[in-house]
């Protein structure tokens, strides 16, 4: 890897189509040479009702590994009502307390990219005010929180009305939800939204909390895509992924890279040759960029 870059290689394994109780996937990681691990909250807090969040900071801190970011609870949505979503606004408080005290600064969701049922002024009224509370409760706790934008259109077809799916529309969403609000970006995402690396470059470090790596299938175009078909990172090349990573190095990305395949041939190989492979590619991926 590049000294050039303090990008670092996190794991996911639910993104891989895997799971294992969290314990035995940082044991995985650590293996397999990564260097961060998403957080799972529910594992966390059942460890600190049994001991205390003080042991599991320090069980955790003995691990080696930093932590990626921790998966938005909040049911925000704009297929859930208000009630549904007050009442997740108290669980998210809570997991921002214990990701806190893991050292964990990053929250990330994605932004469903169209509506049946509210037009595109509605659903903006309704997702900046709901963000705006979720990020406001994530601030308590010095948390960030990452929009990810879904650009394939074979997704967004299904929908009467067009919502946010590009970069532009994700940056205007996070800057109307709160100063600690920026951008989950996934190469797929950008890939199938017909993204270039200027628009990467246009970015800047801090709008940038989480990055997504992956390839697309090769013989489709990118409004051909499938959002649950895609390849390893760096497989086929049908995604600039050098281009890709290289711009969001130059403008100081400095924080987990993950990669996200939804790959049929990942989730069937074992738990462990899965994280070895993706660890392995993201490497070659990694070390090309120097």
């Amino acid at each position: 890897m590049s000294h050039q870059t303090n990008m670092y290689k996190n794991l996911n394994l639910h993104a891989l189509g895997h799971s294992l109780p969290f314990d035995q996937a940082c044991a995985l990681a650590g293996q397999h040479g990564f260097a961060g691990v998403d957080l799972d909250l529910g594992f966390l807090r059942r460890m600190a009702e049994a001991q205390s969040l003080e042991a599991v900071r320090e069980w955790f801190a003995q691990i080696g590994l930093r932590a990626g970011a921790f998966g938005l609870s909040a049911r925000w949505h704009a297929d859930h009502d208000d009630g549904t979503f007050e009442q997740s606004l108290a669980q998210l408080a809570d997991d921002a307390r214990i990701a806190a005290a893991l050292g964990c600064s990053r929250c990330v969701t994605w932004v469903m990219p169209g509506s049946d049922a509210l037009d595109f002024r509605q659903h903006w009224a309704l997702a900046a005010a709901r963000l705006r509370r979720v990020a406001a409760i994530l601030a308590e706790h010095g948390v960030r929180l990452g929009l990810e934008f879904v650009g394939p259109l074979t997704f967004r077809a299904r929908f009467k009305y067009d919502f946010v799916h590009t970069l532009d529309g994700a940056r205007a969403l996070a800057v109307a939800a709160g100063a600690n609000v920026g951008l989950l970006v996934d190469s797929f995402h950008w890939h199938t939204a017909h993204g270039s690396l200027r628009d990467l470059s246009t970015l800047s470090a801090d709008e940038v909390i989480y990055v997504h790596v992956n390839d697309a299938v090769a013989g489709r175009t990118p409004d051909e895509q499938i959002d649950g078909e895609r390849e390893m990172v760096g497989s086929t090349g049908v995604i600039n992924i050098h281009g890709f990573l290289g711009a969001l190095r130059r403008i100081g990305y400095d924080g987990p890279v993950t990669v996200e395949p939804f790959n049929q041939a990942v989730r069937a190989k074992s738990v462990e040759d899965a994280v070895r492979f993706t660890g392995e590619s993201l490497d070659r991926v990694l070390s090309a960029l120097g």
